[in-house]
């Protein structure tokens, strides 16, 4: 595949974004949802997909290991 002046500019681009986008993301949800929706409106469609698909891979809440606890259920199936 021929690369492009443009097309270099783009993957700079979502590098940009994957950097920003990494270091705020234990900061502000706001913010973050923020730069997110401005990385969509800016990449264009293959830029796109792939930041959604390094955001999904990255993105499992980020909830720390030690906040994860089991939730006990009644016997029967049926949660209280």
């Amino acid at each position: 595949m021929y690369l492009t002046k443009s097309t270099k500019a783009m993957r700079a681009n979502v590098s940009y974004y994957k950097e920003i986008l990494d270091k705020i993301s234990f900061a502000d949800r706001g913010t973050f949802r923020k730069e997110l929706k401005k990385a969509f409106r800016l990449l264009g469609p293959e830029e796109r997909a792939e930041l959604k698909q390094w955001f999904r891979s990255m993105c499992v809440c980020r909830v720390q290991e030690d906040a994860l606890q089991p939730v006990p259920a009644e016997r029967g199936g049926r949660l209280s």
